[in-house]
């Protein structure tokens, strides 16, 4: 049968991928604490590699937004903020297992034969030089309200672990979590006066919203702003309950309203930290590294657990 033998989860920032106008030795630190995360992942010698992510209205729209996609077939990415598009190694077996085994214990994720994923997914992957790796990707919504729960996000990870674990062939599987900590980056709404946003938010995907690069130099123009959303308090809170082994007590405590007025719309994606402690049996896991940076407009933590 399948072992999890590797998990961990970081931030993602795409403002890392372009020339950055300060900050140069947080960036570095952050740097470093993802070679750590990088070398014990290689270390641990998974056979594939199954990331929890969050989309950024490339993938999901309010035409149809699922709380949960499991990715069963062709993955390509964007290639947004210079990340990597692929098309990326999966495997089809592994992840159909767990879309019917979910299924069958309590879970109805929504399933793609051809996932096209963002820097949610990608960056990840390109930082921690996996882009060669076999991949499951599961898309969790942290954009698009209403949202899950917390508390359902970790019991899906949950339930992914189980899934895995009943997979026949003897596969090593590392899980990882991308997104957060606090930031707090734009998003287009259906609830919007402005019938262009809604329009974007509603039918992205083909009105070419979602291959936007317009998108980048919007938000390029905003970072001073957007830097005064990080919140080193929550980050450092959320931070010290995964290295205690506390997962399952925070995602029962969290909520949508709470984890946006502390930390931001992009604060959400502490969703794919909380599956990959649930999918791990929330085991007290190391911080590799933490720091808000203002050039990435984010708090940037980094958490890993190797089994003994």
């Amino acid at each position: 049968m399948a072992t999890i033998v590797f998990g961990g989860a970081l931030s993602h920032s795409p403002l890392m991928n372009v020339t950055l106008q300060g900050d140069h030795d947080l960036v570095q630190r952050f740097q470093a604490g993802v070679a750590e995360l990088a070398s014990r992942l290689s270390d641990a010698e998974p056979d594939v590699l199954v990331v929890f992510g969050p989309d950024h209205f490339r993938a999901l729209f309010y035409d149809l937004m699922p709380a949960f996609v499991v990715g069963v077939g062709r993955l390509d990415g964007w290639g947004d903020w210079q990340s990597p598009a692929g098309p990326f190694s999966t495997r089809g077996d592994l992840a159909t297992h767990v879309l019917t085994d979910v299924m069958a214990h309590g879970f109805e994720p929504a399933f793609s034969y051809d996932l096209k994923v963002d820097h949610g997914v990608t960056q990840p992957l390109q930082l921690l030089g996996a882009e060669q790796m076999p991949v499951v990707p599961i898309l969790i919504n942290a954009a698009g309200p209403p949202l899950p729960t917390p508390a359902r996000c970790h019991q899906f990870g949950a339930a992914v672990a189980s899934a895995i674990a009943r997979f026949p062939a003897a596969l090593r599987v590392a899980v990882i979590g991308s997104g957060g900590l606090s930031h707090d980056p734009p998003a287009p709404s259906p609830e919007s006066d402005d019938p262009a946003m809604v329009e974007r938010a509603v039918h992205g995907r083909t009105t070419g919203f979602a291959a936007s690069k317009a998108r980048e130099t919007g938000l390029l123009g905003r970072t001073a702003a957007l830097a005064e959303r990080i919140n080193p308090e929550w980050d450092r809170m959320v931070l010290d309950r995964f290295a205690r082994g506390q997962a399952a007590e925070l995602a029962a405590e969290l909520t949508t309203e709470g984890i946006h007025a502390a930390a931001g719309n992009g604060g959400q994606e502490i969703r794919t930290w909380l599956a990959v402690s649930g999918a791990l049996g929330d085991p007290a896991m190391d911080v590799l590294s933490y720091d808000p940076i203002p050039a990435l407009v984010t708090g940037m933590g980094i958490v890993a657990w190797t089994p003994a």
